[in-house]
């Protein structure tokens, strides 16, 4: 069974004059073929993650982000670092 999990930023973010609000897509990273008890294999999931939340928020390489969309990405990839913790606990713990 591959194992997966939601990342995504859990509230749409402040409207900057009159854009709409910037809000993260849910993005599924998997991690089924991970050991997640390898720090190799932590550090693979953060890049995935990582990825995902740039992916979550639109943050285009080569491009200057705006104000929303690095807010965007920095809670969607913190809320990603958050469920990894979590994850990487699970497993610890025989989950």
């Amino acid at each position: 069974m591959m194992k997966t999990a939601l990342f995504a930023a859990a509230a749409a973010l402040a409207t900057v004059a009159t854009a709409a609000p910037v809000m993260a897509k849910d993005v599924l990273v998997h991690y089924g073929d991970l050991d997640l008890t390898s720090a190799k294999d932590q550090k693979t999931l953060a890049r995935r993650i990582d990825r995902a939340a740039r992916k979550a928020c639109n943050v285009e390489h080569g491009r200057l982000p705006s104000a929303d969309v690095m807010k965007c990405y920095r809670e969607a990839h913190a809320a990603g670092r958050t469920q990894m913790a979590s994850v990487i606990d699970d497993v610890r713990l025989g989950g």
